[in-house]
């Protein structure tokens, strides 16, 4: 089937696709959650992934979760997305450029120039990494879903969220958010610790995606605030603190950053540290022992650790589960992004609020710039996805936040164009990172280890 004759015609008004089906993780979350309503019997799961046999894998996967739930669906593997996007209303991307070797080697380089990390996929030169590789294939996917399905809702989940949505955005015009599951996180561990039933606390966050603020806690009309600000005082340690990757009251870095700044971030200290230079460094600012991090922070950078080497494991069990030789999970609501509550609200119109998406500030937060992509509540419903306003934050929290904006917007733009000099000044201007000496050694050697997917920004070589 060509292109030309798919161009403007419908697969299927009914019809979503998952790009970057191969998600070990995302993928069989989402299908189950699907597979769990009844809104969506009758449609067709477009399941795309470069690797033809990730994709027929979690087709058949999918097909036993909706056998067992008595769900209308069919499950459609591709390799070419744009056989799977004409006519489709909404559209994820999760995808992985270079996959878990490639996010081992955003942490595992810096390392080499005292750097720790302990996630890496967001911000620091981690994050800067990962977004030179993902910018230019997430706008590729952006124009096609443009050119094919245009009508379409954009829903990413690629990290690093924040530059990959203001590329989406800024140059394809596509109706595009990005999800993430860290506040819901946050703010269902901070109800627990703080004894209330699940559901009971009403939150507002606002911020960038890995760094959004808590802005308002309440149970019903009560301030629920004094009350988190003793816990945290009371359960909270500091620079020698135990290791953990656990959130809670108890985190020190959050703790810290809620005595400095008046408001707790989201989503717990392995994401929020990385915004700042001093909590990933020994005491005396020297670079820290990567495998005995102050903070309590081992434990973040051992469980993202963890995750990353844990790929192939997670691919035995799905291939097994398609084969009909494991079972299959039973736990509803594992697909913690949100993306089906929010497709269901679109479709029948039943509007909700949702507690974060991430999209073009316009305003929403006033003293952020205008293009940022901030992570601020939303309305859905059949209108789409509508930020909420929630005003100014206060001057220290937009001051961090602000200083975000010009490296995401320099990282996109050498993403797009290649340019080696904006990618340096993209990492020079982390605070994570030392100077131009150390950048050009992390971009140098990034450029070994993923190849092809860094190698236009090699340095040019001048003959002699």
């Amino acid at each position: 089937m060509t292109t030309d004759f798919l161009k403007g015609k419908s697969v299927s008004e009914k019809s979503i696709v998952l790009i970057g089906a191969g998600s070990t993780v995302f993928t069989p979350g989402l299908m189950t959650d699907l597979a769990s309503t009844r809104t969506f019997d009758g449609w067709t799961v477009q399941l795309v992934d470069l690797n033809g046999e990730a994709a027929e894998t979690m087709a058949r996967v999918g097909r036993r979760i909706a056998a067992e739930r008595g769900a209308e669906l069919e499950f459609v593997p591709h390799t070419d997305r744009r056989e799977a996007l004409p006519g489709a209303r909404f559209v994820t991307t999760t995808i992985a450029v270079g996959a878990a070797a490639g996010w081992r080697a955003d942490v595992e380089v810096p390392a080499k120039y005292g750097i720790a990390q302990t996630v890496g996929d967001s911000v620091g030169p981690g994050g800067v990494l990962r977004a030179l590789r993902h910018v230019p294939e997430l706008v590729a996917i952006g124009n096609d879903v443009a050119d094919l399905a245009p009508d379409a809702q954009l829903i990413n989940y690629s990290n690093p969220l924040t530059a990959n949505v203001r590329a989406i955005t800024a140059e394809t015009g596509l109706k595009a958010v990005g999800l993430c599951h860290g506040t819901m996180h946050t703010l269902s561990k901070l109800t627990t610790d703080l004894g209330y039933r699940p559901g009971e606390l009403k939150a507002v966050f606002a911020g960038l995606n890995h760094l959004c603020w808590l802005l308002d806690l309440r149970r019903g009309t009560e301030d629920a605030y004094p009350l988190l600000r003793k816990f945290v005082a009371g359960r909270a340690g500091g620079i020698d603190a135990p290791s953990t990757s656990e959130e809670g009251v108890h985190l020190p870095v959050s703790a810290d950053l809620m005595r400095a700044f008046g408001r707790y971030p989201a989503p717990g200290d392995r994401h929020v540290a990385e915004f700042f230079g001093g909590y990933l460094r020994a005491g005396d600012g020297s670079p820290a022992d990567e495998a005995d991090l102050p903070w309590g922070l081992q434990g973040g950078r051992d469980a993202t650790m963890r995750y990353i080497g844990q790929k192939d494991d997670l691919w035995e069990n799905l291939h097994a589960q398609a084969d009909g030789k494991a079972p299959l999970p039973r736990t509803d609501n594992q697909e913690a992004e949100r993306l089906v509550a929010i497709a269901e609200a679109i479709v029948t119109g039943k509007d909700h609020v949702e507690l974060a998406v991430n999209l073009p500030n316009e305003g929403k937060i006033p003293n952020l710039p205008s293009t940022a992509v901030v992570e601020v509540p939303a309305v859905v419903g059949a209108a789409g996805i509508i930020g909420l306003g929630v005003g100014a934050l206060p001057d220290g929290i937009a001051a961090v936040l602000a200083a975000r904006a010009p490296q995401q917007e320099i990282t996109v733009r050498a993403a797009l164009t290649g340019d080696r000099s904006l990618a340096l000044q993209a990492l020079v201007l982390d605070p994570l990172v030392g100077g131009l000496t150390v950048a050009t050694g992390i971009l140098d050697d990034a450029i070994k280890a993923h190849g092809p997917l860094l190698d236009r920004f090699a340095a040019n070589e001048v003959a002699a």
